[in-house]
């Protein structure tokens, strides 16, 4: 395979394996995880590999990069380096430089994470466990189950509706996923339709053409959102960090979902404030339980009220913390660029207007 003609700057420390693939595949790697690039250097650069937060602070303008075709971030979000002042400022005034996540990378561990919440959540298992650690003994399904309806330890999945709030990457392979599980997958996105699949693929994941759900909805529309929410049993939420997406959900709106439900959150902590998933899970007898991997604020204080809710699960953002999640980052920024070589649009291009 013949090398591509570009040099390239990698400012984030990648796999030993990883620094040899691309200077094995590029003309020239310029490889720094501290992101000291030598000044020299710079006007040669014309792909860049960097962290979540952007560019070096030592490259004081996009624009003083003559060379640069496209910014790779190894972070499935943007939102970092796009406060940035080098962004906020190439944003006003944009050049040909694109801006790309890492979307994608995730999906061997997130999907795994929303599935296995919501079988702990169903099954009650944390439940069983604390009650167990606590006193010491056999414990029976009254005091364990907060339902508030039918005592039982296990409520099935087979036959309930997942609702993904949100149709990229992770609802998608999410979606794949759970169709053994015999569920009815319905989403709810922008458009309200399918849609190809932008992001980055890893092969044997995912849903490209978006024919798994059998169903779409509107976020725009409300009673269209309105139909999505009450047929959802399990609602998964991967929604990005947008100006639309701030506080979407409200203690309202989850209850809409039919009684029983599982909410689940992997997209970012204020799509809904503490406050109003606090109030959703003191009603009696509606939700069954929530898990969360992302919390409003972020990081959740020491002492804070959600922290000891009998019915949440939270977890420090780490579901998406893969095993070789900076390889295959690298493997996102090496597939984008053959696109850019062939002229293609790349994958997971951020749009500065929309903020993702």
């Amino acid at each position: 395979m013949s090398k591509l003609d570009f040099t390239v700057a990698v400012t984030v420390e990648i796999p030993p394996a990883s620094v040899d693939e691309l200077q094995r595949r590029f003309k020239k790697v310029h490889y720094h995880p501290d992101g000291n690039i030598d000044a020299s250097a710079i006007p040669e650069i014309q792909l860049w590999l960097t962290p979540n937060s952007g560019l070096p602070a030592s490259i004081p303008s996009i624009k003083d990069l003559p060379a640069l075709k496209h910014i790779q971030l190894v972070s499935a979000g943007a939102e970092k380096a796009l406060a940035t002042q080098q962004m906020q400022a190439y944003a006003t005034s944009p050049g040909n430089a694109t801006l790309s996540t890492a979307s994608g990378l995730h999906v061997l561990s997130i999907p795994n994470y929303v599935i296995a919440q919501m079988i702990n959540i169903c099954s009650q298992i944390p439940r069983q466990i604390a009650v167990g650690r606590s006193t010491k003994r056999w414990h029976s399904a009254q005091e364990v189950d907060e339902s508030g309806g039918e005592v039982y330890y296990n409520r099935m999945t087979k036959g309930k509706t997942v609702g993904f709030l949100g149709y990229g990457a992770l609802g998608r392979e999410t979606a794949r996923l759970l169709q053994s599980f015999g569920m009815k997958l319905i989403a709810a996105n922008t458009s309200g339709k399918a849609t190809p699949q932008a992001t980055y693929i890893i092969p044997g994941t995912g849903d490209a053409d978006g024919s798994i759900p059998s169903r779409y909805y509107s976020t725009k529309n409300s009673k269209s959102l309105e139909e999505f929410l009450k047929q959802s049993d399990v609602l998964v939420c991967s929604l990005p960090r947008t100006d639309a997406t701030a506080y979407f959900l409200d203690s309202q709106k989850l209850s809409l979902l039919p009684k029983g439900a599982v909410f689940i959150n992997v997209g970012r902590g204020n799509l809904i404030s503490s406050e109003e998933l606090q109030k959703a899970l003191d009603v009696p007898g509606a939700l069954l339980g929530a898990a969360i991997d992302v919390t409003d604020p972020e990081p959740l204080p020491d002492n804070h009220f959600l922290w000891s809710h009998p019915k949440l699960l939270i977890t420090p953002h780490l579901s998406g913390d893969t095993e070789n999640e900076l390889g295959i980052a690298a493997d996102i920024f090496l597939a984008n660029a053959e696109r850019i070589a062939a002229g293609k649009d790349v994958y997971n291009k951020v749009h500065f207007a929309r903020g993702y």
